[in-house]
């Protein structure tokens, strides 16, 4: 079991960072249309989204069956929840914000920020994870 936990933390590490570090950037700086670029890009973050989920289910019974308690509990969902937070709770917002001009009181920027931090919080959290397991 401990393999398998390394294999789905290094595997949902990397693709959190190849998709917000490397896909979402090339698609900024290769397409000339920033709202396809956008497009194409949220449709990558919901994709990450939906497989972190499915991530954190199998790390979380993974955890189960070990005699690790609320711990590992937390490590395999909080990060999946930052995410769901993002996806689901944020990028409605980004959108009216987006079409709006504005959406309560903060401007696409700001909550787009706010989206941008709740994902790296979660890639940083996945990454210590991995860390801790990968230690001796």
């Amino acid at each position: 079991m401990r393999l398998a936990r390394r294999l789905l933390l290094a595997l949902w590490a990397g693709m959190l960072v190849t998709v917000g570090a490397l896909a979402a950037p090339v698609l900024f700086a290769t397409l000339a249309d920033r709202h396809l670029a956008g497009t194409l890009a949220g449709a990558l973050f919901r994709a990450v989204t939906v497989a972190s989920a499915a991530i954190a289910a199998l790390l979380a019974w993974i955890g189960t069956r070990r005699i690790e308690g609320a711990a590992r509990l937390a490590a395999a969902l909080g990060p999946a929840l930052l995410l769901s937070a993002s996806e689901w709770g944020v990028r409605p917002y980004i959108e009216a914000a987006r079409a709006a001009g504005a959406t309560g009181g903060l401007a696409f920027g700001a909550w787009h920020g706010l989206a941008t931090l709740l994902y790296w919080t979660a890639a940083a959290w996945v990454g210590r994870e991995l860390v801790r397991e990968l230690a001796p």
